[in-house]
């Protein structure tokens, strides 16, 4: 074993793994000075149960979904988590093990697995949007949540086609008219179709037309700006058949085919009308941003030349359910594309080199464009597996990041704003999990001083595994 697979961060994982349960409300303890200023509340959701007696989850990003709340007020914490009680859940609860399959791990029953119906999890995002606080998983629906007792109070139906079965987990939040873009995917015979619903700040409700989709593949997120979404269609293959015959989940029904290369498209959420544009390959979780320069579109986002993370008999996030370490694939590294008009492939550089996921911007620049890009970050070796937190100037190609040490794992960075402070004035708050004390916590940074490291701390006292995504909602 070299230096890298031996490194604490690929070894010492088990907190990532664990199950958690609810938590009442309650203060913690808070070490440093958390600003006196900062009044509001993260959310914060991501899988909470992987095993049910000797029934284990497939991979690290599969389990039913726990919401957290950290409020902060007046320089004190308070926190409390609840688990989502989609009926899948509840279920489950009282019959004491897992019944159906989900994303990435199939059902004991063969006969569960018949047709890809998968439940929802509710597992990897929660947001306010227009004044709903909803969970959302990779398959719909959303389910709504009480923002002060957690609660959940139902099914939070978008307005997209076929009950939104294909609902995705992330939305878009456009700054300048305060809307919000939610995509669905649907699959079937005639291929996959991308449907759009714009949600307007009066309430309103605005769908774009069908848009076919020229290939067959795995979509996570999207970008946006006020007219254009942005879909990246990667060459991660559906085999639908061995799908909804029960012979594999979603996950293993994809076929990594790089040889293919990416190809994006511009949509307009007006008419539906797409323009396709070859890239060079990368898997893409996430985007952090786009906007619209003269006539070209440009999008930020994380590519890794390979999928080997995810995907493969020994990828990573599956190998740690099972105990050690597997193949960790390419570093992600945080990239750019010009969509520009009369062409037909994208003009892409490297923004920073490096392993980051989880880019983020200050959401008052939501569709515009930004400067600074919040992300994870770690050694090139480190797979999807996270210590630290950086701010990329774009502009300036500078890096101001902070490592939190060899056996911290770190959550993506939530920016908080200051309140009337300029762009990118704020703070990072980042979810961590400390192997040597199994106990987890929030640590929050100054945006504008990452490297400078923590302003407070907010200790929880117990492990629990890293959420994926968050949001901050002011007072």
């Amino acid at each position: 074993m070299n230096i890298e697979q031996s490194h604490p961060l690929l070894t010492d994982y088990a907190g990532l793994r664990h199950n958690t349960s609810d938590r009442a409300d309650a203060a913690v303890i808070v070490s440093g000075t958390l600003p006196a200023e900062l009044n509001g509340v993260l959310y914060r959701n991501g899988p909470g149960l992987f095993r049910r007696g000797a029934q284990v989850k497939h991979s690290l990003l599969d389990g039913d979904g726990v919401v957290q709340r950290l409020e902060l007020a007046n320089g004190q914490a308070r926190y409390a988590r609840r688990f989502v009680r989609t009926p899948k859940f509840i279920a489950e609860q009282a019959a004491g093990c897992f019944m159906h399959p989900t994303w990435t791990t199939r059902a004991s029953a063969w006969r569960r697995n018949w047709g890809g119906n998968i439940p929802s999890q509710a597992g990897v995002t929660v947001e306010m949007a227009n004044g709903v606080l909803s969970a959302s998983d990779e398959v719909a629906p959303r389910f709504e949540i009480d923002p002060v007792s957690l609660e959940t109070r139902a099914p939070f139906g978008v307005g997209l086609p076929d009950r939104d079965d294909g609902l995705k987990a992330h939305t878009r939040h456009l700054a300048a008219s305060g809307d919000c873009l939610f995509v669905s995917t649907r699959m079937g015979r005639g291929g996959m179709q991308i449907d759009f619903m714009r949600h307007r700040r009066d309430g309103t409700r605005v769908a774009t037309p069908t848009v076919p989709a020229p290939r067959m593949v795995y979509v996570h997120d999207f970008a946006a700006t006020e007219r254009y979404a942005i879909v990246a269609l990667h060459p991660a293959f559906m085999r639908p058949l061995r799908f909804l015959t029960g012979f594999t989940s979603l996950t293993d029904s994809l076929a990594w085919r790089p040889q293919a290369g990416n190809l994006v498209l511009l949509i307009d959420l007006a008419t539906g009308q797409a323009t396709r544009y070859r890239a060079p390959t990368a898997w893409i979780w996430h985007f952090a941003n786009a906007w619209e320069e003269g006539d070209a579109v440009v999008v930020d986002f994380v590519g890794y030349d390979d999928a080997g993370h995810f995907l493969g008999p020994d990828a990573q996030l599956t190998a740690v359910m099972q105990g050690h370490i597997g193949v960790p694939g390419a570093p992600g590294v945080l990239r750019r594309q010009v969509l520009k008009p009369g062409a037909d492939h994208v003009e892409e550089t490297v923004i920073a080199r490096g392993n980051v996921e989880f880019p983020s911007v200050d959401g008052a620049l939501g569709g515009k464009r930004h400067r600074r890009v919040y992300v994870n970050s770690s050694a090139p070796w480190a797979g999807a597996l996270h210590s630290g937190v950086a701010a990329i100037d774009v502009e300036r190609a500078t890096t101001d990041a902070f490592d939190f040490g060899a056996h911290m794992h770190a959550g993506e960075p939530v920016f908080v704003p200051r309140q009337g402070g300029a762009p990118d004035q704020g703070w990072l708050v980042t979810e961590t999990l400390d192997t040597r004390r199994n106990a987890s916590g929030f640590v929050l940074l100054d945006a504008e001083h990452v490297a400078d490291g923590p302003v407070a701390h907010v200790d929880l006292g117990e492990p629990v595994p890293l959420s994926f995504h968050g949001c901050w909602v002011a007072r």
